[in-house]
């Protein structure tokens, strides 16, 4: 290790920051953990073979990133406290839970000079990246119509993630990966309609939010629609994404199972994921460069914001039954 090698200070023992701490090993890149839970932090410590620290202000004193992989509505306290310590920023989607929050997060790490950047890791699977290279060369001409459905087990009742004031909802959680992605492809968006209803379930006591199905149909500016479908479903569902997306001279097509491939309207084989590529890694390589001065990311903090004012107008407008414009929730 050299002195201009990075350290990482994760906080969040849940899945996204073991994922996350797998992909800094795998770059070579020390981390230190902490968390609030003291003896949560030392197992997860343990079970990774890095350091943990249990005091706030030693992780800041002896990092230059700090990863927040906590739940979503404690992401802008930590962002501000990495700020002032002049430690750079890397936010676990989605980068806040309100507009509000994601601007002072913006705001803030900007005045402090220090970088700030979401985890919309969709941007860095290979499949999704070749599939906007091909839209992008015109491989199926114009674009006419953009479909993504996204299903995953519920995160179950008593968990943070199914309390909307705290998470923000199936739509903020787990289909803002396919709603950025969609104007990655297809361009800003000026106004969104959703619809969200409960899944009915034999399973007593469940809540309204526990099982649910939610979607969020985008206009782009160039008057092309992308329909993006999130669901919470039962235990023991498996996460499963898809999508099609439509052009006038042809249509590529992805399903991440049984493993992840796009194919054309033919049923060619355009890209097949061998699993080589490690997107949590190539994600965070990226970032540390672009701290460094040394690459763009291409995925920004405004990027992060408009995708959370995209799903937050998705649920918007299933309450109020009419369409949202996404800028006006910025």
């Amino acid at each position: 290790m050299t002195e201009t090698t990075p350290c990482v200070g994760l906080v969040g023992t849940g899945l996204m920051g073991n994922q996350h701490t797998v992909a800094w090993q795998r770059l070579g890149i020390p981390v230190v953990v902490h968390s609030r839970d003291r003896g949560r932090g030392e197992a997860f410590a343990t079970e990774h073979g890095i350091t943990a620290v249990a005091d706030q202000a030693e992780l800041l004193g002896r990092v230059s990133i700090v990863d927040i992989c906590t739940p979503t509505d404690t992401h802008a306290e930590w962002a501000f406290e990495a700020a002032a310590r002049g430690r750079h920023v890397i936010c676990e989607k989605p980068l806040a839970r309100t507009p509000a929050e994601g601007r002072a997060m913006i705001e803030t790490c900007r005045s402090a000079g220090v970088g700030l950047f979401p985890a919309q890791v969709l941007r860095f699977f290979p499949a999704y990246v070749r599939t906007r290279e091909a839209v992008l060369s015109g491989r199926i001409g114009a674009l006419r119509k953009l479909r993504f459905f996204r299903i995953n087990a519920s995160p179950g009742r008593g968990t943070w993630f199914v309390d909307v004031a705290r998470s923000g909802g199936v739509l903020v959680d787990l289909a803002i990966h396919d709603l950025d992605f969609a104007r990655w492809v297809a361009g800003e968006v000026t106004h969104v309609v959703g619809r969200s209803e409960p899944l009915t379930t034999s399973e007593p006591g469940a809540g309204p939010d526990e099982y649910v199905h939610a979607s969020a149909t985008l206009t782009h500016a160039s008057g092309v629609e992308s329909e993006v479908t999130g669901i919470w479903d039962v235990p023991g569902t498996e996460l499963r994404s898809t999508f099609e997306i439509v052009g006038d001279e042809g249509v590529l097509r992805f399903d991440s199972k049984p493993s992840a491939v796009v194919t054309d309207g033919a049923g060619e084989v355009v890209y097949a994921d061998d699993g080589a590529v490690d997107p949590y890694a190539e994600q965070l390589a990226e970032f540390v460069a672009a701290f460094e001065g040394r690459a763009e990311s291409r995925v920004t903090a405004e990027d992060g914001l408009v995708a959370l004012t995209l799903a937050l107008a998705g649920g918007e407008s299933a309450r109020l039954g009419t369409p949202v414009d996404p800028a006006s929730l910025r």
